[in-house]
C-alpha cells in the first residue's frame, strides 16, 4: 500500500453563507469518522459554493486512491444530510488531484 494525498472540489448549489458554513461543519465531522481517510480537512469558498476536501488515503495506486476518496467523501456528504446529484459522473464533474503523500508538506 502507498499513501496518497487527495484533493476534491465539489459545489454546493443555492446555499447561503450560513447554510454552507453548517454544511462544511457537518461534512468535517462526518469525514473524521470515515475509516479510509487520514487527517481530512475542508475548505469553503463562500462566494462560489465550492467545497474543498483533502485527506491522505492508503491505496494500491492513484486511481484506487481517487475511487476510495470519492466513496468516503460522498458518504460524509450524505451523513451531513446533503445529496450528491451527478456524483456518479465524477471525477469528470468533480475537480480532483491525487499525488503521493510524500510530495506534500503535511
Amino acid at each position: 500500500m502507498n499513501s496518497y494525498y487527495v484533493e476534491l472540489r465539489y459545489f454546493v448549489p443555492g446555499t447561503e453563507r450560513d447554510g454552507l458554513d453548517r454544511h462544511s461543519d457537518a461534512v468535517m465531522e462526518a469525514l473524521l469518522v470515515e475509516p479510509n481517510l487520514i487527517d481530512p480537512d475542508v475548505g469553503v469558498n463562500f462566494g462560489t459554493g465550492a467545497m474543498d476536501v483533502c485527506a491522505v488515503i492508503e491505496a494500491e495506486d492513484e486511481p484506487a486512491a481517487l475511487r476510495l476518496a470519492l466513496v468516503a467523501i460522498r458518504s460524509a456528504v450524505h451523513h451531513a444530510g446533503s445529496a450528491t446529484p451527478g456524483w456518479d459522473a465524477a471525477p469528470r464533474q468533480i475537480a480532483s488531484r491525487v499525488r503521493p503523500a510524500e510530495m506534500v508538506d503535511l
